[in-house]
């Protein structure tokens, strides 16, 4: 049996080439490692949440948070029932693996009649700063109507129909670092609401009301936008909406057993019942 040895390259003569196989292995390898990464560099794209770009802080991206929440009340419009969710600060993200960081999102909750939802959701993309770059993808068949916008400085908005005649966006600053405690964050305070949401947990005979709840933002322009919001046990199955007190012209928008949601002026009145709980949230929009 011949055992092929190879020639050993004298002082200044080049190196004998690479087999044929070996060339080929090696170019198949670097084919494979180029796909490979194309297909990392596109799922990072369109399916990781949003980078910070120069590692801005939680409270540097709140201000950037705040104004898309004003634009999306005032982007709403007039004729529907807006309420603003709470805006609770998590800590459980990992900048790296060495370091935490934490998340900041609010939603703004649309009440709408069912059949207006997606061309409600096309009013709000229509409405959005035009550097939003807002979207709307409606389903072929018309089960589904999302929206997504860019809101700057890595602070995303995306949401759509969140059941029946409910719209529900969210705006999200994704992991970011901390500079401070985010439970130090000023609170404004309760502006007078009409009507307020523990007097109407008294006229539906709800116990045991919890502290009214605020949350509020900035209106484009000038103004706040705000939601005030408390709960209570031990209502009745279905919501009496003769009983609950509504202004003359007001524009109702749901009247179920289970949700009851008008819209007066400025002020949107949003009473959900469920689970022998009862929430009242009272908000006043932005002017357009």
């Amino acid at each position: 049996m011949s055992i092929d040895v190879p020639t050993p390259a004298w002082p200044g003569q080049p190196a004998p080439p690479a087999p044929p196989r070996r060339r080929r292995w090696l170019l198949a390898g670097l084919v494979g490692w180029g796909a490979l990464l194309l297909v990392l560099t596109l799922v990072s794209v369109y399916g990781d949440e949003p980078t910070v770009k120069e590692q801005r802080t939680i409270e540097q991206a709140e201000p950037v948070l705040d104004r898309a929440l004003g634009e999306l009340v005032a982007a709403a419009g007039p004729d529907v029932a807006v309420e603003i969710a709470g805006r609770p600060v998590r800590d459980d993200c990992e900048l790296t693996v060495v370091r935490d960081g934490a998340t900041l999102d609010a939603a703004v909750v649309v009440h709408a009649p069912d059949a207006d939802v997606p061309a409600l959701l096309d009013r709000i993309a229509d409405r959005l700063p035009a550097a939003y770059g807002a979207r709307v993808r409606h389903s072929a068949d018309g089960s589904t109507h999302a929206l997504r916008a860019d809101a700057g400085e890595f602070v995303a908005i995306e949401g759509g129909q969140a059941g029946p005649g409910v719209v529900e966006l969210t705006v999200d600053t994704g992991c970011r670092p901390v500079s401070g405690d985010p439970e130090e964050r000023a609170v404004p305070p309760l502006p007078p609401a009409e009507p307020d949401p523990l007097q109407v947990l008294g006229v539906l005979g709800a116990a045991e009301p919890t502290p009214v709840e605020l949350v509020a933002a900035r209106c484009p322009g000038q103004g706040t936008t705000w939601t005030a919001r408390a709960t209570g046990r031990g209502v009745p199955a279905g919501l009496p909406s003769a009983a609950l007190p509504r202004p003359a012209g007001a524009v109702v928008v749901a009247d179920t057993p289970e949700l009851y949601a008008y819209r007066s002026g400025p002020v949107s009145v949003v009473v959900e019942s469920g689970d022998g709980r009862i929430r009242v949230a009272v908000s006043s929009g932005c002017a357009r």
